[in-house]
């Protein structure tokens, strides 16, 4: 097992302080604009069953992860604005820490032990710009900061698994290569359900054949059970043939998926 580089942790900790200490007199920005329709006049947060299903005239409309998250502030403090306002920093700090593992990850083959440097440097310099203020402290764009989050993520894994792959000898130290390529997917899928732009994803981080199985597995298991027909079969239908169009076809039948992740959509969906 590799021994914990304290570089970076003391970097990756550097980066989380000075967001904290950057935003750390927002937490009683009221709710502004979009924020009326999405939280305070949104009825679909305060039930977790309806959480799924926000109105589709607010900014969460279509969203349904960017409302689950809504859902858990509301649950946390109801329409009280701090703990909305402690989550789009927590998002904020876990993107500029992905984008410095991003950046180390790609800069390392290049320019070698100069590689964590440049990516502190360059991590730092994007937390705190100030073009993040708006996804920051306006809570309803944490649309765009989640789905950035999940972005990264999806290349993150899709990096640490590519990575493996190049790998001559496997570390038994280190999680197995097709880990990181299904929590890719995972993250990728989490990122459409949370603004529609994270459709771009798949190009940016090409999925693999078994990742398109998988992706088709969650795509039946998602849109599938006690849902709504029309937008289940609309949801199927729109996802399916993004995963359709990047993805063979068919796909290879000995990549089956683990047996653990129990994805079988019920018969006669």
């Amino acid at each position: 097992m590799r021994r914990l580089d304290w570089r970076l942790l003391a970097g990756g900790a550097v980066i989380a302080v000075a967001v904290v200490a950057a935003y750390s007199r927002t937490y009683s920005v009221p709710l502004l604009f979009d924020d009326g329709g999405a939280i305070a006049n949104n009825a679909s947060i305060r039930h977790w069953g309806s959480a799924f299903w926000p109105p589709i005239t607010t900014t969460a409309g279509g969203r349904p992860v960017l409302n689950l998250s809504l859902a858990l502030n509301f649950a946390i403090s109801g329409t009280s604005v701090w703990s909305y306002h402690a989550l789009n920093l927590a998002i904020h700090g876990l993107a500029a820490l992905t984008l410095f593992g991003i950046f180390r990850r790609t800069l390392a083959p290049r320019v070698g032990p100069a590689a964590p440097g440049l990516a502190f440097s360059a991590a730092l310099l994007w937390a705190l710009h100030p073009l993040q203020t708006e996804s920051v402290t306006y809570i309803v764009q944490r649309a765009e900061s989640l789905m950035g989050l999940f972005y990264l993520l999806t290349l993150y894994c899709f990096i640490r698994g590519t990575e493996g792959q190049k790998a001559e000898e496997p570390n038994p130290g280190r999680p197995g290569t097709s880990v990181f390529l299904y929590f890719s997917a995972f993250f990728c899928l989490l990122g459409m359900a949370t603004k529609e732009v994270m459709v771009s994803a798949p190009l940016m981080a090409p999925p693999p054949p078994v990742l398109c199985r998988l992706g088709r597995d969650l795509a039946d298991f998602t849109f599938s059970g006690p849902l709504h027909p029309q937008p289940r079969r609309v949801g199927r239908i729109w996802t399916r043939g993004i995963l359709d169009g990047l993805c063979p076809d068919p796909v290879p039948g000995d990549l089956s998926l683990p047996p653990a992740l129990g994805l079988a959509a019920p018969a006669g969906v």
